[in-house]
């Protein structure tokens, strides 16, 4: 029952984000002049229309990864989901605001809205994550791949945006935009690590959680360089190779740990001729 709940709250939520989605672009105004349009109000409105589509898209993958963690949705997620989806459908109206007359207040009142959209959504994960998991690695590392290694889409900063809306309204629609997309990266980013991480036998995984933090996300900025060499490496069995070697040294070199141990950590993701040696 809880299962097919889950399913059907998930379902229920795709379906209203994309509701939304349709609606921004169903609103955008169209001005004729004398029977021309005027394209340079319509660009301006596609602009502030990607805003909102970017904060939406970005909010869906993040309600996708912590759904995909949920085992079952008690009465606190349904509640909550469920303000979260009211607060979330009033983005095309404050949108329409924007598109109307981009002044302060609208986009003070639009980034006010996405504070609350995000504080909710923050207590959905956290319920969600504290009813799993009882290791503060284990949520640590969610945390990552749901919002990041930054602080770009924290509370804090939509608070700034509010206070810096009043003075620059224009300046802030643009970091609106630049936000949710770096975030996304970043979540793509901390998502191939998790499943590197998912990878590691229980000892092997202890073993890296045992690192500090700061090791940790160095170890992962090593990680990132080295997956992006490797794919631009495609099909190059000897540039793979090397991608790897320099990735190995470096390792070895920044926190100490054996070939042994290294090979364990990344006993997946080594090219397949050290895989088949090892």
């Amino acid at each position: 029952m809880q299962s097919k709940l889950k399913e059907r709250l998930d379902v229920f939520s795709d379906a209203i984000i994309a509701i939304l989605i349709t609606i921004m672009v169903l609103e955008l105004p169209i001005t004729l002049h004398s029977g021309v349009v005027d394209y340079t109000r319509l660009f301006q409105s596609i602009g502030i229309y990607a805003v909102s589509f970017c904060f939406i898209a970005n909010l869906w993958y993040q309600h996708a990864v912590i759904f995909n963690e949920a085992d079952t949705v008690p009465n606190a997620i349904i509640i909550l989901d469920l303000v979260w989806l009211f607060t979330l459908s009033l983005i095309p109206t404050f949108t329409r605001m924007m598109t109307s007359e981009t002044t302060n207040i609208n986009v003070m009142l639009y980034a006010g809205l996405c504070l609350i959209i995000s504080a909710i959504f923050r207590r959905i994960t956290k319920t969600v994550l504290h009813a799993k998991y009882t290791e503060k690695s284990d949520m640590r590392q969610l945390y990552n791949v749901i919002y990041g290694s930054g602080y770009l889409d924290s509370g804090v900063m939509y608070i700034v945006l509010i206070i810096l809306g009043y003075f620059w309204p224009k300046v802030v629609l643009v970091l609106l935009i630049i936000i949710p997309i770096r975030s996304f990266i970043s979540h793509a980013h901390e998502h191939e690590e998790l499943n590197e991480l998912e990878k590691m036998d229980t000892t092997e995984k202890r073993d890296f959680l045992a690192l500090p933090l700061s090791e940790q996300r160095r170890f992962r900025q090593l990680l990132q360089h080295y997956f992006t060499q490797a794919r631009r490496q495609h099909g190059d069995q000897a540039g793979q190779q090397q991608a790897w070697t320099e990735f190995a040294n470096t390792a070895k070199t920044e926190f100490h740990v054996s070939d042994q141990t290294l090979g364990k950590w990344m006993k997946h993701s080594q090219p397949r001729d050290r895989q088949q040696h090892h």
